[in-house]
Order: C-alpha cells, then sequence, then structure tokens
C-alpha cells in the first residue's frame, strides 16, 4: 500500500531527529499544522510543499510518493552515473563530483543504504585528514558532518551486519580525526570482542555439515585472506604507532615480521602478490622511511631498492592468469594479484617523497631514481 504524504513526512522528520516543534519552526506553521499532516487529517498547502522538501533534503517527488515504481534500477543508474565523473588519475575534485552525484540521487531515495553506503564510502576518502591528495580541505568539516547522518541510517535501515559495522568503523574513523571521542568510542563499542567469524567462515560450517568440502576448502580459504589482510593492516597501523613514539627499532622489527610472514606464506611462488601495499602505504617505502629516522641510511636504500625492485619487476609481471600455489591460498581465482598499485602514489612519488630529502644526494638514491624514470 502507496505511504501518504503524511506518513512520508513523519518518517523523514524523525529520521532527521526534528521534533513537531522544530520541524514547525524551520517552515514558520504551528506545530499543531505538522501534527495534522501526520495524522492524515490535514495536507499542506501547496506553498509549503517546496519548502518542507528543502528541509528534509530530498526533491519533492518523494513527498508524493512518485519518485519511480522501479528503486534498484534507477539506484543502478545513479551509481553508473556518478562513477562517471571519475577518470585517472583519482583526484579530490572528480571524487567531490562523485560525492555530488550521490546525494543528488538520496534526495530521490533518502533510505536507500546502497547510495547511503555510497555517499560514506566517498565521504570518508574526501573528509579523512590523512587521506593524501584525496582529502579535500575545502569541503570536508561538511561532508563530516553528513557522514554523520548517512551512518545515523544506515545503522537504523539496513539489515546487512557487514554495512552495519562499517558505518561504525566510518564514524570511529571520522569523529576521532574530527576530535569527537566521545562518540568515536561510543561506535566503537558496537563491535564485538572476536573477529574471526564472518561469512567465510560461516559457509565453511554450513558446507562441513552438507558434506561439501570443496566449497568448505575455498570458504576457509577465504578467511585465511580476510585475516592475512586484517593482520597486515593492523600490523602497519602498529609500526606507525612506534614510530610517532619514536621507537623506530620497534617500528623496523613489526614491519619486517609482515613481510616475513608474507614471503612464508608464499614461499613456493616466483612472484609475490602486491599484498605488501596496504591503505597505510607500501610497507617497503614505510621500512625505508623508519630506517632514515633512525639514522641508518643503508638500511633505507636497501628497502627503497626493494620497492623498486618488485614493482619494476614483478609486478609487470602479474597477469590474469597469475595464481598462487600455497596451499593456503590456491584454490580462490585471481584476487590477490589485483593490480592495485594505482591506488597509492607512483613510484617516482614514492622515491620523491620529503621523507628521503636526506638522501636524495647519494649515488644509490640518483641510481635508483634513474631506473624508474628509464622506465617510466
Amino acid at each position: 500500500m502507496k505511504e501518504t504524504m503524511g506518513q512520508i513526512i513523519r518518517k523523514l522528520r524523525k529520521e532527521r531527529n526534528l521534533t513537531q516543534e522544530e520541524l514547525a519552526e524551520h517552515l514558520g506553521v504551528t506545530f499543531q499544522a505538522v501534527s495534522k499532516w501526520e495524522n492524515d487529517s490535514g495536507m499542506p498547502d501547496i506553498s509549503q510543499i517546496v519548502p518542507i522538501a528543502r528541509v528534509f533534503g530530498v526533491s519533492t517527488d518523494v513527498l508524493f510518493g512518485t519518485y519511480g515504481t522501479n528503486e534498484s534500477e534507477e539506484v543502478v543508474k545513479i551509481l553508473k552515473d556518478a562513477q562517471s565523473f571519475l577518470s585517472s588519475p583519482l583526484t579530490a575534485k572528480n571524487l567531490f563530483k562523485k560525492y555530488s552525484a550521490l546525494k543528488d540521487g538520496l534526495k530521490l531515495h533518502p533510505n536507500n543504504t546502497i547510495l547511503l553506503m555510497n555517499c560514506l564510502e566517498t565521504g570518508i576518502a574526501l573528509s579523512y585528514p590523512e587521506n593524501g591528495e584525496l582529502y579535500d580541505s575545502e569541503h570536508a568539516e561538511a561532508i563530516y558532518h553528513e557522514c554523520i547522518r548517512y551512518a545515523n541510517l544506515v545503522i537504523s535501515y539496513s539489515k546487512n551486519a557487514s554495512d552495519i559495522l562499517r558505518a561504525h568503523m566510518i564514524m570511529v574513523i571520522l569523529h576521532s580525526a574530527y576530535g569527537n571521542f566521545v562518540e568515536a568510542k561510543s561506535h566503537a563499542k558496537q563491535f564485538p570482542y572476536r573477529a574471526d567469524f564472518n561469512i567465510h567462515v560461516m559457509y565453511a560450517y554450513y558446507a562441513h555439515w552438507k558434506k561439501d568440502y570443496v566449497t568448505e576448502s575455498k570458504s576457509c580459504q577465504y578467511g585465511v585472506v580476510h585475516y592475512l589482510e586484517g593482520m597486515l593492516n593492523i600490523t602497519t597501523h602498529l609500526a606507525k604507532s612506534y614510530m610517532l613514539q619514536e621507537k623506530y627499532k620497534d617500528a623496523a622489527a613489526t614491519l619486517e615480521t609482515a613481510i616475513d610472514t608474507i614471503h612464508c606464506i608464499f614461499k613456493n611462488d616466483e612472484i609475490i602478490p602486491p599484498i605488501h601495499h596496504r591503505e597505510h602505504g607500501d610497507l617497503y617505502m614505510l621500512l625505508a622511511e623508519i630506517y632514515l629516522k633512525d639514522k641508518n641510511t643503508e638500511k633505507a636504500l636497501f628497502y627503497l631498492s626493494k620497492m623498486v625492485d618488485y614493482d619494476l619487476t614483478d609486478y609487470e609481471m602479474i597477469n590474469n592468469s597469475t595464481a598462487t600455489a600455497s596451499p593456503l591460498l590456491n584454490l580462490i581465482p585471481h584476487g590477490l594479484y589485483q593490480k592495485r598499485i594505482d591506488r597509492h602514489e607512483n613510484l617516482i612519488k614514492k622515491l620523491e617523497a620529503t621523507c628521503f630529502n636526506s638522501i636524495k644526494g647519494t649515488a644509490a638514491y640518483i641510481k635508483l631514481l634513474k631506473r624508474v624514470k628509464e622506465k617510466a
């Protein structure tokens, strides 16, 4: 049964945490008038439709319940159109265009969790201060506050546990970055104490009792990938924390252990997948930076050389058929070998980073840079 305008107004008002009195104040009417609308004992005057839509940040079609009969098709088109604003190289400017297009889509489908999650993911990319060239300093503060609303809607309406936890995660990250530590901690408390039960592990249990042991093995391997990615991310985070505390030896040892783990898992492979490229940066580059801070130029140059060797040799050998021989991961098609270095600065930019200024005059550094530029 189609929702009445009164039901739509009530739903939109509650989603935005407005009282009837607050909505009435925004519109210059009495709260009794708002109450009548919501109880379907009265209708807003036609002159009030646009102001009501503006307060809620939706189109007037939403108020009339006429914004489309096939929401899923419309959402797919909105996502496709928004994605078309992205070009290579990715910049904050074209990412903001995508974000704006997604926001326009939400005016038509204000509770669609797919659009809300896409707004959240694009929003954190633009508003997180440590996101390098994608950080949009001009709009970041406003986007942060918009993301709070999107996250609250996902948490309230989504039936997908992954979306809900991702929304909480984004709120922990953004609230912390913007100094709202009380809210950040509140969202952090929503996470379980154990992280070893995910969809892949659940499928493994399901397949085991179904006696579908091939599916069980594949599910277990996807679980291993999940834990490996998580271990590398948190290990890199730990190393950067040590670095900020000037515990350079602990930071270096932490990252070297992570690299040793990768090499141990893929010891039978000619090409190791590029999983040392993390959200927190290239592990080899980070190690070089740490060793420079620890006044060990030799080690810093050693890891810069490792970085260049991988990006110019191993990475270039990866193709659509590259797969691992490791029995821990050999049932997973080719996801480990996705070429994702383009998510980070290119090799020349990494080498020319200001953190390496102190060694840019050395013969070894000049030789490395020349080698890269000759390949570029």
